[in-house]
């Protein structure tokens, strides 16, 4: 896959999670990570587990405290690099 098409579909996938409340847009993304062979890694459930939760899709990778703030943290990240990187481009 080139750049440019990993690119595409990120956008794409971007635009499609506004579309979707929270429970969509963590099935959505929980579906791209598998089908595109991302990753998904929770801490360990240990009560005193200091490992973060991360998520790698598209060439994007962030972590939170927990799950919510991680897939947060992903979108701004995936946006950033998306969007206002097309708009610099221009």
């Amino acid at each position: 896959m080139t750049l440019d098409a990993l690119h595409n579909r990120l956008a794409a996938f971007l635009t499609n999670l506004e579309c979707l409340d929270i429970a969509g847009q963590r099935d959505a993304l929980v579906s791209e990570i598998v089908e595109t062979g991302g990753r998904y890694d929770a801490p360990p459930e240990t009560p005193h587990a200091l490992h973060l939760f991360e998520i790698s899709l598209h060439g994007v990778s962030a972590s939170g405290a927990d799950e919510a703030d991680a897939f947060r943290a992903w979108k701004r990240a995936a946006h950033t690099m998306t969007f206002e990187g097309a708009q610099a481009e221009a």
